[in-house]
């Protein structure tokens, strides 16, 4: 037989474990794991020796294949090493397979059919984890004949394995899913990749992932996500993490998913946010759901009509706006009547010493929507005179917020909201 240094983990479990006299201890009935590690690395055998259950610590595991690369597994040390295992431990069979984990590479959520196991460093390693048909027939015991069967159809059948590089587990040595490994590479997805990500998790993961995002990602994320699973994560993370979230998201997603949710969970919401922004989001909420008021964003750029372009250029530098929102600029009186609109380019060209007032064109054909009309009016507006973003204005031309061409279609359902 030969010394195997690298093996599937079903290949050994439930296999017997002989010691250095060939005597028989019991059966491999699981591995234990500290996934702490960046590798995570194999830390106790758990041995079943009929009713028995006791462990070993891995550093006496061997592991060897025979001609008919069966495997066997051997205790290779006269003095073993019996550990407690504390019950928060993660154990391999129990906890890890069939469960899901996040390919963060491939950017979706897998599931767990068997697990690669190698020595690295001196110690057993999960280096990869199979999420393939042939990881699920090899569990199962019947890899050769479905290999045969593929041969026969002409057919490759290759394992599936994804680098524990790129995965992330969901899995804990408990009956709750939380994470357990470091979160930086999911927050470097885009948002909309983690959005899909989360739409594919059992509702108790998605909120075990969603509340370890860092908030400024969570805040993207849930604009990218559907509106049922927006709802189900602010009813069911902490008030804490939600009224977080919420703050660092436009107001008028913010509405919208409020608009959602049962009225004690809102108030108590919009109890636990700063009161600035708690009562912009009851104001939008007040308006009609089919009124442009209900829709619009009230983040926008404005200036006041005796601001210099240098003044305007400097301020811009330090907000750093959205891009979104960036493309015009809004110039209102001191009691914020609207008084015309400039591109950014048009800021960009001009003299840093004029009012930014000079930069509006003696012509222009300023168009606006009111709050209080219907979608359809800001429709016909837009797609009249080729515009993407219309400044909304109340009864007395006083500007209340801006709507986008984006915010419609996904109102009617055309496209998704993208950022």
């Amino acid at each position: 037989m030969l010394t195997s240094k690298d093996f599937f983990f079903s290949k050994i479990l439930n296999k017997n474990i002989h010691n250095l006299d060939e005597s028989i201890i019991g059966k491999l009935n699981d591995l234990v794991v500290d996934f702490k590690s960046t590798i995570p690395n194999v830390r106790a055998i758990v041995v079943k020796n009929g009713s028995r259950v006791f462990f070993v610590a891995a550093d006496s595991l061997e592991i060897y294949r025979d001609d008919h690369s069966r495997y066997h597994v051997r205790l290779g040390s006269p003095n073993l090493s019996f550990t407690p295992v504390p019950d928060s431990d993660i154990l391999l069979a129990r906890d890890f397979l069939d469960k899901q984990i996040i390919d963060v590479e491939g950017k979706k959520v897998e599931r767990v059919n068997d697990v690669r196991i190698a020595e690295w460093a001196g110690k057993w390693s999960l280096v990869a984890v199979d999420i393939g048909l042939r990881g699920l027939m090899r569990r199962l015991g019947v890899e050769w004949p479905a290999i045969r069967i593929s041969s026969l159809l002409k057919r490759e059948f290759h394992n599936s394995l994804v680098a524990w590089d790129d995965v992330q587990a969901l899995t804990h040595g408990t009956d709750r899913l939380r994470l357990n490994c470091s979160l930086h590479r999911l927050n470097t997805l885009h948002a909309a990749d983690l959005a899909d990500i989360l739409e594919d998790l059992d509702k108790q993961t998605q909120v075990s992932l969603f509340q370890s995002l860092n908030p400024e990602v969570a805040a993207d994320v849930l604009e990218e996500i559907e509106s049922d699973v927006q709802v189900s994560l602010m009813e069911n993370v902490s008030l804490e993490n939600a009224s977080d979230v919420l703050e660092r998201m436009p107001l008028d997603e913010v509405a919208d998913i409020l608009e959602e949710m049962e009225e004690e969970a809102v108030e108590r919401l919009l109890s636990d946010m700063e009161s600035e922004i708690s009562s912009e989001i009851r104001e939008l909420m007040e308006y009609d759901e089919k009124t442009i008021g209900s829709l619009m964003m009230n983040d926008f750029l404005s200036f006041q009509s005796t601001d210099l372009v240098g003044q305007v250029l400097g301020e811009l530098r330090r907000v750093k706006p959205e891009e979104d929102i960036s493309h015009y600029l809004y110039i209102v009186d001191a009691e914020f009547h609207l008084k015309g609109v400039v591109s950014l380019l048009d800021l960009i060209l001009a003299d840093p010493q004029v009012d930014i007032a000079h930069l509006i064109p003696e012509e222009q054909n300023l168009v606006v929507v009111h709050d209080e009309d219907p979608f359809d009016r800001a429709t016909q507006l837009m797609l009249k005179y080729n515009l993407m973003v219309l400044p909304v204005v109340d009864p007395n031309n006083i500007l209340v917020g801006i709507t986008s061409l984006n915010d419609l279609a996904y109102e009617y359902g055309i496209a998704k909201r993208v950022s």
